[in-house]
């Protein structure tokens, strides 16, 4: 017979003694806390105690709260005379309160030329000079005259270049020296020209308009040359040859005769002076510290060019086109400019190619008036609104209320009309700016740009991005 319970019939089972209950509990309970104690780090005294809240961050000082920026130049960035303008103004302390296309590299005219003035001042420094000179020559009735790269040597009593040395002072001395060592035969018959400084295959740059040479901005870049090669030297634009070289080593040989050499011709050729040679005679341009004002109260594109070169040379490169862009990016990084990204061609910034970047040349600025004690040359040769150099005749009208506070480099080529440099603020402090105009564009930027930066000038610090 089966029922639902199988156990009933079975004997009850018999009650554990109390005290082997509590042994029991006792070993589970040590085992238990030994167990726990086995996996825990060391040190650790309660392994059942409750994880500690992490605490939110808490920052050890309020945030400054930021003025609203109420001053806006958008009407006057909104000018269509402007094309498509590039507009970086950055406070004294390096922020920025406007950057419009600020990044991109751009052509920007002569404003190369305020890069070419660092290079010039970091490689060549301020007492440098150019220096052309005259050496015996290897034969009987020879000198050989080793070109120097300086563009302003003058061949007559007047020049565009204040300062700068005679070539009839080198062949009165040439003739001196030459009388003195050979006094039994003292004629001077062939002179050499030495042009080895810098290639005179790249004398001109393919993206140079010819019109730049024949109108009378830029001559052929070789190392030899009289009143950089200007048809009329007291002119700062006057027409330039085919040939500077030559034209110097005429007026060269002219100037022997004066100075007593005879009534003898001289014959004329080119060639590289040997190393061991013995020097003659010697002259030597302004010192870098007054070729830079003028090259940047005028826009100089031939003292831009020979001092770019120069400086390639005085850094070990050859003074050639292509050594531009490494000798930019080497020299402007030791400012604390970093200009990489940008393409460099020439030192005058007449060709298209010529990259800048727009923030580079504002921190460049700022280096120049507040940071950089060797580049303070530059912030005072620049131009000034209304008062000087390419800026003379500049800011009339409604701008006008900026003349005397604006110190900038101006710049145009076909298609780009562009300003950059300092302002003194109406109320509060500097601004460093570059305004750019390009594409479809004409000289009717200028006024433009004159009124944008008047308007900054007014906003000062207030200046808003809108």
């Amino acid at each position: 017979m089966t029922t639902d319970n199988p156990d009933s019939s079975a004997s009850p089972r018999r009650s554990l003694n109390p005290l082997l209950t509590l042994g029991i509990a006792g070993i589970l309970i040590s085992g238990t806390a030994f167990a726990a104690g086995y996996f825990l780090p060391e040190g650790s005294t309660n392994p059942f105690a409750e994880p500690t809240a992490i605490a939110r961050p808490v920052p050890t000082a309020p945030v400054d709260a930021s003025a609203v920026r109420t001053c806006s130049v958008g009407k006057a960035m909104n000018n269509p005379a402007l094309g498509t303008q590039t507009v970086v103004v950055f406070d004294e302390s390096g922020n920025p309160l406007l950057t419009n296309n600020s990044d991109d590299p751009i052509p920007m005219g002569s404003v190369m030329k305020v890069i070419t003035a660092t290079v010039a001042l970091d490689v060549l420094g301020k007492d440098g000079r150019l220096t052309t000179r005259v050496v015996d020559g290897s034969t009987a009735g020879t000198v050989i005259v080793i070109g120097g790269g300086d563009p302003t040597l003058r061949e007559g009593e007047l020049s565009v270049y204040p300062g700068s040395a005679s070539i009839a002072e080198l062949a009165s001395e040439t003739v001196a020296s030459y009388q003195a060592k050979y006094p039994e035969s003292p004629t001077i018959t062939r002179v050499l020209i030495d042009l080895s400084m810098f290639p005179i295959d790249d004398a001109w740059h393919p993206t140079w308009p010819e019109s730049e040479r024949t109108i009378g901005y830029q001559p052929r870049i070789v190392p030899f040359m009289v009143d950089g090669d200007r048809t009329n030297p007291r002119q700062q634009t006057s027409p330039r040859s085919t040939d500077p070289a030559g034209r110097a080593a005429d007026a060269f040989v002219s100037a022997l005769q004066q100075a007593g050499n005879g009534d003898g011709d001289v014959e004329i050729d080119y060639q590289s002076a040997p190393s061991n040679t013995t020097e003659l005679a010697s002259v030597s341009s302004a010192p870098v510290s007054q070729l830079i004002p003028q090259m940047l109260l005028y826009s100089d594109n031939t003292l831009a060019e020979f001092l770019m070169r120069a400086s390639s040379v005085s850094a070990g490169f050859d003074g050639g086109f292509d050594s531009i862009q490494q000798l930019v990016l080497s020299s402007l990084i030791k400012h604390g400019v970093d200009m990489t990204g940008g393409e460099f061609v020439d030192g005058s910034g007449e060709s298209a190619s010529d990259l800048i970047p727009p923030r580079a040349v504002v921190e460049l600025v700022q280096q120049i008036f507040d940071g950089d004690a060797k580049l303070t040359a530059i912030g005072d040769a620049l131009p000034v609104a209304g008062q000087s150099g390419t800026l003379t005749s500049r800011f009339v009208g409604d701008a006008e209320v900026a003349r005397g506070h604006v110190f900038a480099k101006t710049g145009w080529i076909s298609g780009v009309y562009s300003l950059a440099g300092q302002i003194d603020t109406e109320s509060d402090g500097r601004l460093s700016f570059v305004v750019v105009a390009r594409g479809q564009v004409d000289s009717t930027a200028n006024p433009a740009i004159d009124e944008l930066v008047a308007g900054i000038y007014t906003c000062g610090t207030n200046l808003a991005s809108f």
